[in-house]
């Protein structure tokens, strides 16, 4: 009887413990996003800087590009670049930590002329917007679910064809 006992909570531990059998545990994947920036045509002399930056609201007013509203500003884009593979897993230069879930309204490349990183709208001119795959005609919504990396947020960035500025730029 005491080995029939044994036996059958070894079974009851081997079932139970094991709640999907040989398989692996399922990665806890990083939230985040990537992608590929084309440039198109001449980079302009005057510029010093260029990043990729996501805001979490729309730039309706001057007051929308705020630090508050700001969630993610890449590494600088090197100068006269053709092609540029970003991660926001691995490229971040402000808010650090893990690129939270959710949708962000605004994801753009900016470059500036100022040596320095400023948070004057005006020092600030769009050349790349991300758009919605088929729908050129606003910025698109970037939806990132939680432990998701969402790839193939591509970018084209057209120096003979910008795309319209948000308020407050030149």
């Amino acid at each position: 009887m005491l080995r029939f006992f044994i036996f059958y909570s070894i079974i009851i531990l081997i079932l139970n413990g094991c709640d999907d059998g040989i398989e692996p545990q399922p990665e806890n994947k990083q939230t985040g996003f990537g992608g590929k920036i084309t440039f198109i045509g001449q980079w302009p002399d005057s510029v010093t800087r260029a990043h990729l930056v996501v805001f979490k609201d729309p730039l309706n007013s001057v007051g929308d590009f705020s630090p508050a509203n700001l969630r993610f500003v890449s590494q600088e884009i090197p100068k006269d670049s053709i092609e540029y593979n970003y991660s926001s897993l691995d490229s971040t230069v402000v808010l650090g930590g893990e690129f939270m879930p959710g949708d962000y309204a605004y994801v753009a490349v900016a470059q500036s002329s100022k040596q320095d990183v400023s948070l004057n709208r005006a020092d600030w001119f769009v050349v790349g917007l991300y758009y919605n795959v088929g729908d050129t005609t606003k910025p698109g919504m970037l939806h990132i679910p939680e432990n998701t990396f969402v790839d193939n947020i591509n970018i084209v960035c057209d120096f003979n064809n910008p795309p319209p500025q948000p308020p407050g730029g030149n």
